[in-house]
């Protein structure tokens, strides 16, 4: 009998001890739960922000589109001559500083220019808007490569 009590005592403390290992495990648990929902939220809301943003980014690309080909059919259809339209500079050389006659200090003289001097000036438009075109495509572009990365890392 004393065996037995023996027994039985040493097994309830392990019944109590197995009983609270259990307890504190499912509150991991749980916490484990909570912070992966947490997460998951997190992502979701990166994930709808990288939507909207490249949203409105493809909206800018039809709206600039929409711009640059009305005032390309304006200028053709008026027979202003543009010459070649500036698209990417990415791959041009190192830009030249200006070379200076006297002094990089000294004002220039002033001449004005005759009327109609400005009649060329459509191209730069055309051309900036072409380069702000392509900025956004990029900006898509990478916001699409950091968010694969970013869902590859939540998995």
């Amino acid at each position: 009998i004393k065996n037995n009590a023996a027994k039985i005592e040493k097994l309830t403390k392990l019944i109590e001890l197995r009983t609270a290992q259990k307890k504190k495990t499912i509150a991991e648990i749980q916490d484990v739960e909570d912070h992966m929902a947490e997460l998951e939220s997190l992502r979701q809301d990166e994930n709808n922000d990288f939507l909207n943003a490249k949203k409105e980014d493809q909206d800018a690309i039809d709206l600039l589109t929409a711009a640059r080909d009305v005032l390309k059919s304006y200028y053709a259809k008026n027979s202003i001559t543009m010459g070649d339209v500036q698209g990417s500079v990415k791959g041009s050389a190192l830009v030249q500083q200006p070379e200076f006659k006297i002094s990089a200090d000294q004002a220039p003289v002033a001449e004005f220019s005759e009327s109609g001097k400005r009649k060329n000036e459509a191209k730069g438009v055309i051309s900036i808007i072409t380069m702000i075109l392509e900025d956004l495509n990029d900006e898509i572009k990478n916001g699409m490569k950091a968010e694969e990365e970013a869902h590859l890392a939540f998995e």
